[in-house]
């Protein structure tokens, strides 16, 4: 596995470019009659004045001179370290499919796909809150309001009793959901936890893989990516402790400090290329282009308040709104006709009266937002999750 990670062209490269940096600095330190006792020897009055001047002649760089080497080095090294990566990562992009085409918009969703699964090959960060409406949808969850504490609306997760077969990821997210949990009643606010559940996300994964959408070994491209950009960043991490060190008054140090510091940066630099490395296959990323088609019409339809709009749509495309990242804007939009009909899914037992539903479902709305940390809008013009970002041109 380590030599798979470590390809030989990184590894020769590195080498090579350290053994050029380092050993004439070494060989450069070690003639220097003890640098770390220079301040030492010219302070110690029992040391010879003229010993102290050559030291000193023979040790100390100019301030000035030692920010513009170890500049220079910080610019080769960080230059010649990107362009690799740059490189690589150019050549993994030339092994995808470039076939698959941003769509304008669809006014039909392409297939029948979980919202959950939907917003997961998009890239989308809000699978879970598409999922939490879907089966909310279908009858497997409720969610209702209680009694308010310390002056704030509180809503809770109500589990049904199952009626019919759950998809994986479908239960996988229940058994996150109610984890830890005796009762059939968890908080709201639970649902922002499950970005982090490896068993949801694991769940979401298998299935794109099932489907054929979801590509293990450019999922181990990306992985062997950011290794590499990780091995790059602790050689620069160790070169900066040597230059540290050393001191980056003299040579050796402020080129050594400098070359660190271009690793470093390189290797960060590589960490975030290799987020921007798709891992679907090619037919993963043709059905996320229709994927992202229709929500693009979805959140056309959500900012155009001229056009009139049939309420049944409120509910059905809930769940995809709130995992394509605008479920405020689809709630603000269809909440603007008093003809719309909250679903009953939603029980707000502390109020009464149309209005004080609405305003009920509209505060367990801002609760998701600012309680969810996965709760990031996702942008339908440029792509902005990593999917839609790498996979469609």
């Amino acid at each position: 596995m380590l030599r798979k990670l470590l390809s030989p062209p990184l590894i020769l490269t590195l080498l090579a470019f350290l053994m050029l940096l380092i050993f004439p600095g070494l060989a450069t330190a070690k003639s220097l009659p003890d640098v770390r006792f220079h301040d030492y020897l010219e302070t110690n009055p029992f040391q010879p004045a003229l010993q102290g001047q050559q030291t000193s002649s023979k040790t100390e760089i100019s301030a000035d001179s030692a920010r513009l080497q170890g500049g220079i080095a910080a610019a080769i090294s960080s230059l010649l370290t990107i362009t690799f990566l740059l490189r690589k990562r150019l050549f993994y992009q030339r092994q995808v499919d470039g076939a698959a085409q941003a769509l304008k918009t669809s006014t039909l969703p392409p297939q029948a796909l979980s919202p959950g699964l939907a917003a997961h090959l998009c890239g989308s960060s809000n699978a879970a809150l598409a999922t939490l409406f879907d089966l909310t949808q279908r009858g497997f969850l409720r969610i209702e309001e209680k009694d308010r504490q310390w002056g704030q609306r509180v809503f809770e997760i109500v589990r049904q009793p199952i009626k019919e077969t759950l998809q994986h990821h479908e239960e996988a997210f229940i058994d996150a959901l109610f984890q830890f949990h005796k009762t059939d009643r968890v908080p709201l606010s639970r649902v922002a936890k499950l970005v982090y559940s490896k068993t949801y996300q694991k769940a979401l994964d298998e299935e794109l893989i099932l489907r054929g959408w979801h590509s293990p070994e450019r999922m181990d491209k990306r992985e062997q990516f950011a290794f590499q950009s990780g091995t790059i960043m602790t050689i620069g991490l160790l070169l900066f402790a040597m230059g540290i060190d050393i001191g980056w008054r003299y040579f050796p140090g402020a080129l050594l400090l400098g070359s660190g510091g271009g690793f470093l940066l390189a290797g960060f630099v590589g960490l975030i290329l290799s987020l921007s490395i798709p891992t679907l296959t090619n037919e993963g990323r043709h059905q996320a282009a229709q994927w992202h088609a229709f929500a693009t019409y979805l959140k056309e339809v959500a900012q155009d308040d001229k056009q009139p709009l049939n309420p049944v749509l409120f509910d059905r495309y809930l769940p995809l709104a709130a995992g394509f990242g605008f479920l405020d804007q689809w709630v603000s939009h269809f909440f603007n006709q008093p003809e719309v009909q909250l679903p009953d899914w939603f029980s707000n037992i502390c109020s009464a009266g149309q209005d004080s539903v609405k305003d009920a479902f509209a505060a367990m709305i801002l609760s998701l937002k600012t309680t969810d940390v996965s709760y990031i809008p996702v942008s339908l013009e440029g792509g902005g999750s990593e999917t839609i970002l790498s996979g469609i041109p």
